[in-house]
């Protein structure tokens, strides 16, 4: 199974068409490099990368009376200790923007030791 991590090591292009899959439930490779703007060879490629890492599987299918694939994203395993703190969420998991020189994320870095505390 891929990983988030995995997904840092694409490239623009790789990163571009895996949300393209995702965000789309899945797709036929001829539609992916037309909607991306792809030369058939490169949506191709960038295809089989996705599916070697496993962020996609690809079936043969006959989509408007052409053989192409149907492509399908697989579940991304996501590492949650990315989104804690000296085993508290961290407030940058939010959808707001926060700033880091701001007084509440100092306050909240601050009272890390006395929340580790009051642990059980």
């Amino acid at each position: 199974m891929a990983t988030y991590r995995d997904v840092q090591n694409l490239s623009e292009d790789e990163k571009n068409g895996l949300k393209f899959i995702y965000e789309s439930g899945g797709t036929h490779q001829s539609l992916f490099w037309k909607t991306l703007g792809l030369t058939s060879a490169k949506g191709g490629k960038i295809i089989s990368k996705l599916v070697e890492l496993g962020f996609v599987t690809k079936e043969a299918v006959t989509f408007e009376g052409s053989k192409t694939y149907a492509i399908s994203p697989e579940p991304i395993e996501i590492d949650y200790s990315l989104l804690m703190a000296e085993g508290h969420l961290s407030p940058f998991i939010s959808h707001q923007d926060i700033d880091e020189n701001s007084s509440e994320f100092t306050q909240w870095i601050l009272s890390l030791p006395s929340l580790e505390d009051q642990s059980p």
